[in-house]
């Protein structure tokens, strides 16, 4: 009989939400100098380059835009084909609709938040894997303390999408677990959500490991006779499905990997990568080489690669997993923990290396091997839970407490706030919608030169920071440059023809002061570290306009429009054509275009009125023209698929103008002239993610249906007993899908 006062119910919900609780506060005293001081913030990456896109999607869904184009970097580019901008990743549009809500000007809290509770999410999914392979109820959350606070999570801050992505490596794991013992649909609509999610986080490296390491645990499962040769269907079907759910963004970045340098990395990608061998002295000493502290850190590999810590417990509980659990489900944990082990290692074993030269160029270029180590410290977790099992079971309650304790103290003694996840603002004050490297004046002097016209004039960084190029979405000042994995192929052959750089970088730096192309591109201001007496800028072509801190800007004499007639089109008959012929000493770009697919014009010069920009906007611009004899429009716009004109609304064509932007030609007379981004891949990829997140609506209702019609029929032969309500409480923790 229950004690008087006794609520079955509240011990319930309390059982269920106080594993939860503990890896909530784990997280949050882990990262409470991020989180809880807008002094400290997350370095690197997740300002230089997340923020920028997250301000830039923000910003357009405060005025009422889509976010799909991105006219800011590289002359125009499709933000969202780029999987990076997490476009089409439902957390990421709670996070930003949120910081809307709040006035939109805490971006960067709020996206700090959305990166730790995705670390929350993987202890959570962490745990519920350990739970259903056979870890009591403190040996799992000990397992998951080891992944959400060890070597992965800490040392990977800087990316958001790498986060976000291996946050549902353990929920995939667990669906293929679950799959193996008995397939229901809900499992394989976990297991397509996991997957897809996954996807979408947009860290394509991670995405890899997620799919790749769930192939490999089935694999496993069927090898050491956990499931039966059906679960590799199971778990095709369930990539099919995630491929469905994420066709909105799957679609959209096929078309731009194919049109940009993306591929090419995997020409110069040498034998892969891999943490070194030197990086798993970390797994006992997490400050192996002096990797806290930059100053005195001197090895070749990057230093957030070489921290596997997942502390002294966690390191003996696993060998204890391995040696001495009786679980069944250990030697398939150890062959899927062994499988990423070595694919982290990469090039540094020759089979990694051997593997990683047999893949064809194209699958090379987004395989990053160091970010196996997700697959790696997730295995370890699940070894360590089971052996934390073996030694807590049976013995005092408090041992598993105990257990867990020592290890979050560890943990976050030795990886919170170091320099791979937390940076005092003022040390590295990058940029912000509200100021530049720590300026505001430098900001708002550069928005108040480009912003003299609509559109405004393109700025371009030379012998200065990168971060003009990488924060242009976030500060509205546009450029012709950038620094993107997806970088437009074409637009950075033309950087070639002024810049430098090496094949496979996505940057190309201005060099060529002389070149008329920096004019063409829009490019008005140059701004520059460089002192004032550099002889590049002593070319009449550049003045010397203004001095803001720590930089100086001078201005292009022979800027072009952003749009502008000519009265003769050069026609190309390759990419590689128009590149020579652009390349010329004898193109004149005042005068003439170079034109693919288009027949030659060639006409007598007359006096031409300067385009009228009437619109400009994201998404469509609308200009007036005015021309006595046939013309040709030439644009700084990059040329995309899904652009389409119409001259006084009439369709008309738009040809590859100048090797990379867009181009019409035009009739005698006034014309107003239309353009307008309308990817017909994103509207195929919606309507499939729709049928796709269809299906699994049904799936989810189908398994309420199911559980209500089992609660009826248990209620109807209960004869009145309360019965096992504990033993269902368990039941329903360990059937976890």
């Amino acid at each position: 009989m229950a004690p008087p006062g006794h609520n079955p119910r509240a011990v319930s919900a309390l059982r269920t939400l106080a594993p939860a609780g503990v890896l909530l506060a784990e997280a949050l005293i882990f990262h409470r100098r991020v989180l809880f001081s807008r002094n400290w913030t997350i370095p690197w990456d997740f300002r230089d380059y997340h923020l920028p896109l997250a301000e830039f999607m923000a910003r357009s869904l405060r005025e009422g835009r889509l976010p799909l184009w991105d006219p800011y970097t590289y002359c125009g580019v499709p933000f969202y084909a780029n999987l990076q901008t997490q476009f089409a990743y439902p957390p990421a549009w709670v996070t930003i609709v949120l910081s809307n809500f709040a006035s939109g000007k805490r971006l960067l809290d709020f996206l700090e938040w959305c990166l730790v509770l995705h670390i929350f999410l993987a202890g959570l999914f962490g745990y519920l894997l350990f739970r259903r392979l056979g870890a009591g109820r403190w040996a799992a959350i000990f397992g998951a303390t080891i992944f959400q606070l060890g070597g992965y999570f800490a040392s990977q801050a800087q990316h958001l999408g790498a986060v976000c992505g291996a946050a549902w490596l353990p929920l995939a794991w667990l669906a293929v677990v679950e799959l193996g013992s008995e397939f229901r649909l809900r499992r394989l609509a976990v297991l397509a959500l996991a997957l897809a999610m996954a996807f979408l986080a947009g860290f394509p490296a991670v995405t890899i490991v997620v799919a790749v390491t769930t192939l490999g645990l089935t694999a496993a499962l069927v090898a050491f006779r956990r499931a039966s040769v059906r679960l590799f269907g199971w778990t095709a079907l369930g990539g099919l499905w995630a491929v469905l759910l994420a066709a909105i963004q799957l679609l959209p970045a096929q078309e731009a990997a194919r049109l940009s340098t993306a591929y090419s990395r995997g020409e110069f990608a040498g034998t892969g990568g891999g943490v070194p061998w030197i990086a798993l002295l970390s797994l006992v000493i997490p400050n192996h080489n002096n990797i806290f502290d930059l100053n005195n850190y001197h090895l070749e590999w990057n230093p957030t690669f070489l921290y596997l810590y997942c502390g002294w417990a966690g390191l003996l509980s696993a060998l204890l997993g391995l040696v001495a659990s009786r679980s069944s489900w250990r030697l398939p944990v150890l062959a899927v923990t062994l499988l990423s082990g070595l694919w982290m290692l990469g090039e540094t074993t020759p089979f990694g290396r051997w593997a990683f030269l047999a893949l064809p160029v194209a699958v090379k270029s987004p395989l990053y091997a160091e970010f196996a180590m997700a697959g790696f410290l997730l295995g370890l977790a699940a070894l360590a839970a089971l052996g934390a099992e073996r030694l807590v079971s049976g013995r005092s309650r408090w041992l598993g407490p105990l257990l867990v304790g020592v290890s979050a103290l560890d943990l976050t003694l030795a990886g919170s706030s170091r320099m791979m996840n937390t940076v005092r603002v003022d040390q590295e004050p990058a940029a912000t919608a509200e100021q530049f490297e720590g300026s505001r004046e430098t900001l708002e002097g550069m928005r108040r030169l480009v912003r003299q016209t609509v559109p405004p004039w393109r700025v371009e960084p030379y012998r200065d920071s990168m971060r003009w190029a990488n924060s242009a979405p976030m500060t509205g000042i546009p450029t012709a440059t950038g620094n993107d994995p997806l970088a437009p192929a074409r637009i950075l052959r033309v950087r070639r023809l002024f810049g430098q750089g090496q094949p496979w970088l996505r940057y190309w730096e201005l060099s060529d002061l002389n070149s008329p192309l920096p004019g063409l591109l829009n490019v008005r201001y140059v701004v520059t570290w460089a002192p004032s007496d550099a002889p590049a800028l002593q070319h009449p072509q550049w003045k010397r306009v203004a001095d803001l801190p720590g930089h100086q800007v001078y201005e292009n004499l022979r800027v072009l429009p952003r749009f502008f007639l000519v009265s003769r089109v050069v026609a190309a008959a390759s990419e590689s054509h128009a590149l020579a012929l652009l390349g010329s000493p004898d193109f004149d770009p005042r005068r003439e275009a170079v034109v693919e697919g288009a027949g030659p014009l060639d006409t007598e010069p007359t006096q031409r009125l300067p385009v009228r920009v009437l619109k400009y906007e994201d998404r469509e611009v609308e200009l007036e023209v005015e021309t006595a004899s046939p013309a040709y429009l030439v644009t700084s716009e990059t040329y995309y698929p899904g652009w389409r004109a119409w001259v006084d609304g009439r369709p008309a064509e738009l040809y590859l103008t100048n090797v990379a932007f867009r181009g019409l030609f035009v009739p005698p007379g006034r014309h107003r002239i239309r353009m307008r981004f309308e990817p017909p891949v994103f509207y195929y990829g919606l309507a499939l993610s729709g049928l796709g997140w269809g299906l699994w609506l049904v799936a989810s209702l189908w398994r309420r249906t199911a559980n209500n019609a089992r609660k009826t029929s248990d209620l109807e032969g209960a004869d009145g007993q309360s019965e096992g309500g504990f033993d269902r409480i368990r039941l329903c923790e360990r059937d976890s899908l």
